[in-house]
């Protein structure tokens, strides 16, 4: 897919993607990658530091996050549209790409006021050695997980 130079909207992929479950947000970008998406759409393959999502923001009325969730049942999808005051987005105690991604998501709203940030993912088990592959279940969610983005997209 093409980069939109207009995009309006930035759906972003985060997790590991040598642990396991946690590249779940990397394996439904990769996907999206494949679908016919609006051109106000881009992709971002963030990786295990979700502090880089806040570069890419300029122009964004809308982040979209995609990521692997723990304190969710494993194979729930959850869709979360943060808070608007940044210090109701909950963040946990221990964070697995360094800077977490709750703090990213806190100055993404301070360093642009007014966007949008919706928290799209599925629960899995924690702690995936090094090496894992994404678990079958979870692979089989990602047709899911793209439609509830597809949704969000459009809302």
């Amino acid at each position: 897919m093409a980069l939109s130079t207009d995009a309006e909207i930035l759906i972003a992929g985060v997790g590991h993607p040598l642990m396991g479950d946690d590249a779940l947000g990397l394996e439904v970008i990769r996907k999206l990658e494949t679908e016919s998406l609006p051109e106000q759409v881009r992709l971002l393959y963030a990786g295990a530091s979700p502090l880089d999502i806040l570069g890419e923001l300029a122009g964004i009325q809308k982040l979209i996050v995609i990521d692997a969730l723990t304190g969710v049942a494993p194979g729930e999808i959850i869709k979360k549209r943060c808070a608007l005051h940044h210090t109701d987005i909950p963040i946990n105690e221990t964070e697995t790409h360094g800077i977490g991604l709750g703090q990213t998501l806190r100055l993404a709203q301070e360093l642009h006021p007014g966007i949008v940030i919706v928290l799209i993912g599925a629960g899995i088990e924690p702690a995936a050695a090094p090496g894992t592959p994404l678990h079958d279940f979870l692979r089989q969610m990602i047709p899911a997980l793209i439609e509830t983005i597809k949704d969000e997209i459009t809302a």
